[in-house]
């Protein structure tokens, strides 16, 4: 059984530096995006997916390393979680801890990256708005009258 907790531990310890990397790529794309700097968000966004990939690989590794615990402890993997494992095997509660902190940090700063994208993305639609508004439409409601006027502000003032 030690051999299998040390290649989990091997294994969560590698996930730990891959979301350490991810993190570390979460705060260079919030520059990024403070910055409009969409070729750096494209290079990021590559190397995070190329993350994802590995940390897929690893996620499922770790479950066959679960399974084969749980089979020896008597418990159903789905139902084994690292804390519990932890207080088993007190060689996990180092890198149980390291994990917690990382995928914390990181769900913190990907929730603010999110809201940078959604007020960037209101600012296009805005922007937008204000560029494709026009005055008179090819063609009206019929409950319209043509000589209404929209209360919308627009960017351009097309009347001079």
């Amino acid at each position: 059984m030690t051999e299998v907790i040390r290649s989990l531990d091997d294994n969560l310890r590698q996930q730990v530096a891959h979301y350490d990397e991810l993190y570390s790529l979460e705060r260079d794309k919030q520059k990024a995006l403070i910055e409009n700097n969409l070729q750096e968000i494209e290079r990021i966004t590559v190397r995070e997916e190329q993350l994802f990939l590995q940390a897929s690989r690893l996620e499922k590794e770790r479950l066959l390393w679960a399974e084969q615990i749980g089979r020896e402890l008597g418990i159903a993997p789905e139902d084994l979680t690292l804390a519990e494992l932890a207080e088993y095997f007190p060689e996990l509660e180092g890198v149980r801890l390291d994990l917690d902190q990382v995928v914390g940090r990181l769900q913190k700063i990907h929730k603010t990256n999110t809201q940078l994208l959604q007020q960037a993305m209101r600012v296009v639609e805005f922007t937008l708005g204000m560029f494709t508004h026009q005055d008179r439409k090819t063609y009206t409601h019929p409950t319209r009258k043509e000589n209404e006027k929209s209360e919308k502000p627009h960017l351009l003032e097309w009347r001079i």
